[in-house]
């Protein structure tokens, strides 16, 4: 298994237009930036490199971000094998966790507490009490 500082220069070598450098948390910039952190683990990075290859850098929806992120792993999965990359599907799923819950946390009623489902403007609506919200701050 490669260490972070060898899979950067594979990736640096195989993605030339792509630009990796350290920065204060693991995440892709659109439309070609890479940053990591000395705590990055190989898999995150993959996983970010998943975003720039699938190019889904915007959503429409709360559910489109969790299946941005969910394809995202699932790129990564794939590119484990090319990096020798252990995958690790408890890892991926505790990430994917804490957009599912974000999700569920967000979709619920401050009246009562039901869950509500996001229209195209991405205003919440609560079916019951017919409450209206937007959607809270998105998760790291």
């Amino acid at each position: 298994m490669p260490n972070l500082k060898n899979l950067i220069a594979n990736l640096q070598s195989d993605y030339p237009h792509l630009s990796i450098s350290i920065g204060s948390r693991t995440k892709f910039t659109p439309p070609n930036r890479l940053f990591y952190t000395k705590d990055t683990t190989p898999l995150e990075l993959l996983h970010e490199l998943g975003h720039y290859l699938l190019e889904r850098h915007n959503y429409s929806s709360d559910i489109d971000l969790l299946r941005i992120e969910s394809e995202a792993w699932e790129k990564a999965k794939i590119l484990c094998g090319k990096y020798q990359v252990e995958w690790n599907e408890d890892y991926a799923e505790n990430h994917l966790d804490t957009y599912r819950d974000w999700l569920h946390l967000t979709s619920l009623c401050k009246n009562c507490q039901l869950a509500g489902y996001q229209d195209s403007s991405l205003l919440y609506h609560c079916p019951l009490c017919g409450a209206t919200w937007h959607s809270n701050i998105q998760p790291e």
